[in-house]
């Protein structure tokens, strides 16, 4: 199998899923490790650089991944929205999403995408890249948030919202990568590969 794989892929997000698939690289899932630590919640901001933040729960999701063999690179990946220093996380409701959303109204705003590949077997192999895009978010007008927040399509997604979304038309991507804020940045696998394959 490990001739076969380009690398596992330690996360349950379809997002994630779909763009590997349409870069053209050959993948299986694992089963990540734990990415938060002990008293934190999928659900909280946590207090902290939303940069830090996100590299430290892709590390933790790669090292403690469940993998059928060693050799095949681990690949996990962590998205935050950063809202002027401050991690927005995901919503565990709709009010919760529609808070968020008000936040980000009429502003923008950050949101990092740290990837961290782990060879198995080889304790040093360890490499880490993060990316970093900007958003806008407009004054959406009720109608948009009530026609968003009624699709559901917020929901496990960092912030509140997803930018690929149909249902949203008032999030636009300022600079930086599409893929990012959806959230896995397919150049930035591909360099991580790179220089695992160098190592071997």
């Amino acid at each position: 199998m490990a001739d076969s794989l380009d690398l596992y892929l330690a996360s349950k997000s379809p997002r994630r899923r779909e763009l590997l698939t349409e870069a053209g690289l050959r993948f299986e899932f694992c089963e990540p490790g734990e990415e938060y630590v002990a008293g934190a919640s999928e659900h909280d901001s946590e207090g902290g650089d939303p940069i830090a933040l996100a590299k430290g729960r892709a590390r933790r999701k790669a090292l403690h991944a469940t993998v059928a063999e060693t050799g095949v690179p681990v690949l996990a990946v962590d998205t935050v929205v950063d809202l002027a220093g401050q991690e927005l996380g995901k919503a565990a409701d709709r009010d919760a999403a529609a808070r968020c959303l008000e936040r980000l109204s009429g502003r923008e705003h950050r949101v990092h995408t740290a990837h961290c590949l782990f060879v198995p077997g080889d304790p040093e192999n360890v490499f880490e890249e993060t990316a970093s895009s900007v958003v806008t978010c407009d004054a959406a007008t009720p109608a948009q948030l009530d026609r968003y927040l009624s699709s559901d399509q917020w929901r496990g997604k960092a912030g509140g919202y997803g930018i690929q979304d149909p249902e949203q038309d008032f999030l636009r991507l300022a600079s930086g990568a599409f893929d990012t804020v959806v959230g896995l940045h397919v150049p930035a696998v591909r360099r991580l590969l790179a220089a695992a394959r160098a190592r071997t």
